[in-house]
């Protein structure tokens, strides 16, 4: 069974704003589910996931700058 977290536990479980939260939902990056006007959930696996991916594509990114640099490096010798 999923845990389904409102906005408030987003923000104190992942140190991210309310903000985010509901940016996520709009750009359709979490997909929500709002059981009362006033309330919106979230599947907490859909978080984590989105987290990690988040992490990965950093990681990526700061490997292929390091790369970049090195190539540009070995042209100037």
């Amino acid at each position: 069974m999923s845990t389904f977290i409102d906005a408030r536990t987003f923000e104190r479980d992942y140190q991210l704003s309310r903000r985010t939260f509901f940016l996520w939902i709009a750009e359709g990056r979490l997909s929500a589910f709002k059981p009362s006007r006033r309330k919106t959930l979230v599947k907490r696996e859909d978080v984590e996931r989105l987290i990690e991916a988040s992490r990965v594509e950093r990681d990526l990114e700061k490997i292929v700058d390091e790369f970049v640099k090195e190539v540009g490096n070995a042209h100037k010798k």
